[in-house]
């Protein structure tokens, strides 16, 4: 798995992930940067995952533990772009009703966007 980390405006992160995201391994480097910028006060996430080919449950136990440490101080996590895939994943999961889940990256920013006004 890759990933690229872009800051935004008003505490926001864009964080996209490529490939495949199947081990706890794969996290451990970015859950330590995402931990320093959750630090500087960026607890507005989004995960674009359009480029993400599958993921299994320590993925999505990541995902969740981001959500949880955000949630707590008053941020968000949205993801956005997800495929068929991991749609019905998320579904099948019901962590459809934990996340909020944006068709584009235009969308998951504007929903964040509104949630801090």
């Amino acid at each position: 798995m890759e990933y690229k980390i872009e800051q935004q405006k008003h505490n926001t992160l864009v964080i996209k992930l490529e490939g495949r995201m199947i081990g706890e391994y794969q996290t451990i480097d970015l859950a330590e940067i995402l931990d320093e910028h959750i630090e500087d006060g960026f607890i507005h996430i989004v995960f674009d995952l359009g480029n993400l080919a599958f993921i299994n449950s320590s993925g999505l136990n990541f995902l969740l533990k981001t959500l949880t440490k955000v949630r707590r101080l008053d941020g968000e996590v949205v993801l956005c772009d997800l495929n068929d895939l991991l749609k019905t994943l998320m579904v099948t999961t019901k962590l459809n009703s934990f996340f909020t889940i944006s068709d584009n990256l235009g969308d998951a920013l504007l929903h964040l966007e509104r949630e801090k006004a």
